[in-house]
């Protein structure tokens, strides 16, 4: 258990530590609550620094500060298309330099190359056409933040609990309850008797008397 004497030094050497002060490492540091989808253990490969890949995620995450995870997995997405951009363009000249010191029959330094191509023309084209498929794929990323900025998601409301306010008296229930009765004095009178008009009273005593 620490004495009070290093609590105390403790202390004092917190009160030291301001944090980073130029613009840079403000925004790095910034940057630390956010999490990102791309692991270093998952995406490098031999050849490949993982402080690049952290550099360049730090980068995005600096210039887009993305608030919500629509917005993550679209600067991942970008992140993600940059980093394959650079590996096929290393893989590229790799592959010039790999077939170069293959050559079992030494040609002129003029003609080196087309060499290499004739030999390769499958494989540099399938290089082409995966650097086509990633720049397409970080352009649809970088439209939908840009869609995404101009309509942020919106933030719904809190809806509000319903309360009952204690001063306030309930009004009075004016629907019949389910199984009510009418009682006999509630029910509606029976039509008044017709009265007869002197006309009449003879038209119904001769009917009687014949």
């Amino acid at each position: 258990m620490p004495s009070e004497k290093q609590l105390a030094a403790n202390r004092r050497n917190a009160q030291k530590s301001t944090g980073p002060t130029s613009v840079a490492g403000k925004a790095a540091s910034s940057m630390n609550a956010l999490k990102t989808g791309l692991h270093a253990q998952s995406v490098i490969i031999p050849g490949e620094n993982a402080a690049d890949l952290k550099q360049l995620t730090s980068e995005y995450y600096a210039h887009y500060q993305p608030a919500t995870p629509q917005a993550r997995g679209l600067v991942d997405d970008l992140i993600r298309c940059e980093w394959t951009l650079r590996r096929l363009d290393t893989s590229e000249a790799s592959l010039w330099n790999y077939q170069n010191d293959q050559s079992f029959r030494p040609v002129p330094d003029a003609h080196r190359q087309g060499k290499v191509v004739a030999q390769n023309a499958k494989t540099f084209g399938l290089i082409q056409r995966r650097i086509d498929a990633t720049r397409r794929g970080r352009d649809r990323a970088l439209g939908q933040l840009r869609e995404l900025a101009r309509h942020p998601e919106p933030v719904p409301a809190p809806r509000p609990i319903a309360t009952t306010d204690p001063a306030t008296p309930e009004p009075p229930i004016t629907s019949t309850p389910i199984g009510f009765v009418p009682s006999p004095s509630s029910a509606p009178s029976a039509p008044a008797a017709m009265s007869y008009s002197p006309l009449q009273g003879r038209i119904k005593n001769c009917l009687t008397s014949s």
